[in-house]
């Protein structure tokens, strides 16, 4: 069966984020008033943290597991694609960066709050807030370099970067992207190109496509359909074809995440917050968590 190979260091993983950058991501998500850009930017940044974690061996640094991409897509004022990787400082340019350099360049470490509940000592719980260190790789854009959404020319700048991943790692697990976006191309009919992408392939299965929709309607959340019928409007319906179907050891897997994942599912989600978003982009990945953060990024 495909979808067999397991990550390692001889044989790496890829995950790819594609990022919507037009205007209509600062607004917000599901009737709220929480900008999707900021859902977005959270969950990019706690799954390169969980990322990482997860190929801690007690080493110095991180092994290299994965290469991951981040790439953003826009337009200029004049309805011009701009699609470029969005990583800086020491990564800026680059299309792929594996663990190990994720690991050495965070923006910063941000201290945040977090509220949780605690044992009182009297068998009740107490609310308390804590500071935890919050790692930053991913900031959005001033919205003044927000536009449109060229989703085609996006979906062909990412094949462009697999076909010379595969090209150096044909035996490896296949590919993942993640197309993080309001759903609304403005270059064209997006279909063709995400076969295109699809298309690309290892020894071990053809890439997958998880498309993650954010839309500003006030509707449930849908993760991993099996049909469109709970999606409530054309662009999510749209996402839905494009997104390839689950492959059973990743179903398999969301299903101990305690994701629901039905036979005939899609690698898709609609309006998921940052939480359920980051259960999902976790659904691809191989290797087994460590327990904490690395001291690096505490």
């Amino acid at each position: 069966m495909p979808y067999d190979m397991q990550i390692d260091r001889s044989n790496p993983g890829c995950i790819v984020f594609l990022v919507d950058l037009s205007n209509s991501m600062l607004d917000g998500i599901a009737g709220t008033q929480r900008a999707k850009m900021d859902t977005v930017s959270t969950a990019i940044n706690r799954f390169f943290q969980e990322l990482i974690t997860s190929c801690e061996k007690g080493e110095e640094k991180p092994r290299n597991y994965f290469d991951v991409g981040l790439i953003g897509y826009t337009t200029d004022a004049n309805g011009v694609a701009i699609v470029r990787p969005l990583f800086q400082l020491g990564l800026a340019g680059r299309d792929l960066v594996s663990i190990s350099e994720l690991y050495d360049h965070p923006l910063e470490i941000e201290q945040r709050r977090k509220k949780e509940f605690v044992d009182d000592g009297a068998g009740g719980l107490t609310e308390v807030e804590r500071q935890i260190a919050f790692p930053v790789w991913f900031r959005s854009p001033a919205p003044t370099e927000m536009f449109g959404t060229p989703m085609c020319t996006a979906l062909g700048y990412g094949k462009q970067v697999l076909q010379a991943w595969i090209d150096a790692h044909p035996n490896s697990f296949p590919p993942m992207v993640i197309n993080l976006t309001d759903g609304e191309s403005t270059d064209g009919i997006p279909v063709p190109f995400a076969e295109d992408l699809k298309a690309l392939a290892t020894a071990d299965g053809s890439v997958l496509l998880f498309n993650c929709h954010l839309s500003g309607r006030d509707a449930q959340p849908v993760f991993l359909p099996s049909t469109e019928s709970a999606l409530p409007d054309e662009y999510a319906r749209d996402l839905f074809g494009m997104s390839s179907p689950l492959p059973d050891k990743l179903r398999h897997m969301a299903e101990v995440k305690g994701i629901s994942a039905p036979l005939g599912c899609k690698a898709m989600a609609f309006n998921a917050d940052a939480v359920s978003l980051l259960k999902l982009l976790n659904v691809g990945t191989q290797v087994v968590a460590a327990a904490t953060l690395p001291p690096h990024l505490r």
